[in-house]
């Protein structure tokens, strides 16, 4: 029996790439696959994630359709009829046994080069609220799965088997690192309640502003807080400087643009505040963390809104909109909930009851299961 020759797509933004990547873990250990070719968007996320862990990766000059008139959106067209033509050449060379598409417009063309050649696809979702590409391809798709459960109303398929997997999540979140041990290696201590505040790997300047209005007055009130903060690099030193130097200088604000090991941070975390992207909520139900989650207002189809109410609804998380977000707003919901314990050991206990550790296993097995039926069926 021919082994495995799976092809990975998805792109735009690292809540499409990430678990494409965990499944990739999972996969490249796999003695049965042969190859893993990850085929993305050129410049873009999911090529620098690749080169730096030396995954296969073919790129294609592909770009979401323009939103408004003009000589770009009538110049899209050709671009994405290019970009399939290029797909199925790469597809035809490597030879794969099935082709996972993760989400983003970068997906779409090896999607459809697939289906041109009768190979078959799978995808997985991991918003709420469905993007366009996994809308349209799940309705060819041998396997439809999805990150969140409120995603179920919001996508159909012909023949599909669909599940609720979860997001897949990177080994590191699951390696059981202790809390001591994370607070300890961060250089801050085991004793003291933690707080984590991110806006991502950019930082988010509307919550960094806000945040950094009331940093000092948490510290000074509360002795046993102390806060990890990733403000993003796109405005660290201007939001620096705008701190008072007693709390530059405080050894319980931990400030750095970007933790490359968030997987420690959460280890280390009690609370978090943070935007609601796909793969953070999987992250953050994961690690059992409690939340406040100040979604993007601007992502499409508002899918942060719709991944953050769906863990509020289940009781893990508190939501505070950004058109609502102010110093009072957020003082008061982190007062609420830092100084009740009980609180937030319940927030804690359903996060983790909403985590799915096993998505990355469980969706590989999945792939593996398609990827078997169509080498019976041609050879």
């Amino acid at each position: 029996m021919k082994k495995h020759r799976i092809v990975l797509t998805g792109g735009g933004t690292g809540g499409h790439v990430y678990p494409a990547l965990a499944v990739y873990e999972k996969l490249v250990l796999e003695p049965t696959v042969e190859a893993i070719l990850y085929i993305g968007a050129c410049g873009h996320l999911e090529e620098k994630l690749c080169e730096e862990r030396g995954i296969s990766f073919r790129g294609l000059n592909v770009a979401g359709m323009p939103r408004k008139p003009g000589l770009r959106l009538l110049y899209w067209p050709v671009q994405t009829l290019n970009a399939i033509v290029e797909a199925r050449h790469i597809l035809g060379r490597f030879d794969p046994s099935v082709v996972l598409g993760t989400g983003g417009y970068a997906s779409a063309a090896p999607l459809a080069a697939a289906l041109h050649l009768g190979v078959p696809i799978a995808v997985h979702e991991p918003d709420a609220h469905p993007g366009l590409v996994n809308r349209l391809f799940s309705r060819s798709a041998s396997l439809v799965s999805l990150g969140m459960e409120g995603a179920l109303s919001r996508i159909s398929s012909r023949h599909a088997k669909i599940l609720v997997n979860g997001n897949p999540i990177r080994a590191s979140f699951l390696s059981g690192l202790s809390r001591a041990a994370a607070l300890l290696d961060l250089g801050l201590s085991p004793e003291r309640k933690t707080l984590t505040v991110t806006g991502g790997s950019q930082g988010a300047k509307a919550i960094n502003d806000v945040f950094g209005a009331i940093a000092l007055h948490l510290l000074d009130s509360n002795p046993d807080l102390q806060i990890i903060h990733q403000a993003g690099g796109l405005n660290l030193e201007e939001y620096r400087a705008s701190l008072p130097e007693s709390l530059r200088a405080n050894e319980r604000y931990l400030l750095q643009d970007y933790f490359s090991d968030m997987a420690k941070v959460y280890a280390a975390s009690d609370l978090v505040v943070s935007r609601a992207g796909a793969m953070t909520l999987a992250e953050l139900t994961a690690s059992g963390l409690p939340s406040i989650f100040i979604p993007y207002p601007y992502a499409a189809q508002n899918h942060q809104m719709h991944n953050a109410r769906a863990l509020e609804l289940m009781g893990g998380a508190r939501v505070l909109p950004q058109d609502e977000l102010s110093p009072e707003a957020l003082r008061g919901i982190l007062e609420e909930l830092l100084g009740d314990e009980q609180k937030l050991e319940k927030m804690a206990e359903a996060m983790k009851s909403l985590g799915k550790p096993n998505a990355s296993e469980d969706l590989s097995e999945e792939i593996l299961r398609i990827s078997d039926l169509y080498l019976k069926r041609v050879f």
